[in-house]
């Protein structure tokens, strides 16, 4: 997808590969077992909604979307309307879409989104208001405050009604992948943003529509790593600053592998903190692929994405995650399979192992995976 960023090696993928695990993928037998024959045996839901699954259990499942594909495909769109509680926007409330031309905004695209999930009661989640990537050309990185009070204006000013948007990405991905890539080695901010800036972005938003939800969102912070502690001390800097900041959106767009460890750990202890500082963490962008060492079928691939799916939900139940949303419901639109974005070395430059490519529930027929049996069965065992 032309929207998202380009997916980082695994060798400079740091804050991820510090998450998955062969202990994530490999459970002692029994466990493995019992875990692979709940997942594959328990059809009785199989036609239920996840969103029905979701809702009886106090939560919602949603998917990201795109206006274009909804417009064109009736199967995506009935499939869409199924199965998600919450969508979000892939493109079309980025500032690239919004306002392409200074001052002059559009909402076409953003509203065919949001009149689609007023007819199916489904929840918009605005993605996003500020962020380095899908920005138009003539728009530096960070934006002048003057920029930001009047893009904030414009867009928040135009949902400001509405009864399907709850919710906002106010900022994304403003940490720094590493410390090479930051002057602010408190809170790790991509070079030239301010943490004051961030907080008079907050303050902005408030100040126009304050009954929306407002989170954080950012990629690589499911564990205990460079990256997710300066994230959590951006958060805690919010707080302490007064601002209306209801939680951090973890993306999750995970690799999994026999090859190298999940934090578990460190992954509980970011839950745990966010909670602490009352900040609600969901699931905002979820996808799940796994790395080399690759299996020989695809059927051992699914199910090792969908054992995968399991466990990482198990522990974001377990920590009071209500919301998760999968960045697609189907591989026919993964962003992940787009040649643009797809991984690298491992995957770019080896077409044979393309098919190996399945991060969501849905195949590219649309047809329910193991994966998304294993998204129903944690949504039916969550408390």
């Amino acid at each position: 997808m032309p929207y998202r960023r380009k997916f980082l090696t695994r060798a400079g993928y740091t804050t991820l590969s510090a998450l998955l695990t062969m202990g994530f993928l490999q459970k002692d037998k029994q466990k493995e077992d019992h875990s692979t024959d709940s997942i594959t045996a328990n059809y009785i839901n199989v036609n239920s909604p996840l969103r029905q699954l979701a809702a009886a259990k106090g939560k919602r499942y949603g998917a990201a979307i795109s206006s274009d594909i909804l417009l064109k495909e009736k199967d995506y769109a009935n499939l869409i309307a199924r199965e998600c509680s919450i969508v979000t926007p892939n493109g079309e409330l980025k500032w690239n879409a919004t306002e392409p031309q200074p001052g002059q905004f559009t909402f076409e695209s953003a509203d065919a989104i949001a009149d689609f999930c007023q007819k199916h009661n489904i929840d918009l989640h605005g993605h996003t208001l500020f962020w380095h990537m899908g920005r138009p050309d003539w728009l530096p990185y960070p934006p002048t405050l003057k920029m930001i009070e009047r893009h904030v204006k414009g867009v928040m000013g135009h949902y400001r009604k509405s009864k399907v948007l709850k919710s906002w990405d106010i900022a994304n991905e403003i940490i720094a992948d590493n410390e090479n890539e930051t002057d602010n080695l408190t809170y790790g901010l991509r070079k030239g943003v301010k943490p004051e800036l961030i907080r008079d972005l907050f303050l902005i938003a408030a100040s126009v529509d304050n009954s929306k939800k407002f989170y954080l969102n950012d990629f690589g912070i499911e564990g205990a790593t460079w990256k997710s502690e300066r994230f959590l001390k951006m958060v805690e800097y919010l707080k302490n600053s007064g601002v209306k900041i209801d939680g951090a959106g973890l993306q999750s767009h995970l690799w999994f592998s026999t090859a190298y460890g999940f934090d578990e750990k460190g992954f509980n202890s970011v839950l745990k903190r966010l909670n602490d500082l009352e900040v609600k963490p969901i699931i905002t962008e979820l996808d799940i692929i796994i790395d080399t060492p690759l299996p020989d079928s695809i059927k051992k691939l699914d199910q090792m994405v969908a054992d995968s799916y399991k466990r990482y939900l198990d522990l974001c139940f377990a920590a009071k995650v209500d919301t998760v949303i999968t960045w697609g419901l189907t591989d026919r639109h993964s962003w992940i399979r787009h040649p643009d974005w797809m991984p690298r070395k491992t995957f770019r430059d080896n077409p044979n192992l393309w098919k190996f490519l399945r991060p969501l529930p849905f195949d590219e027929n649309l047809q329910a995976k193991s994966a998304r049996n294993a998204i129903a069965q944690a949504f039916e065992q969550a408390t």
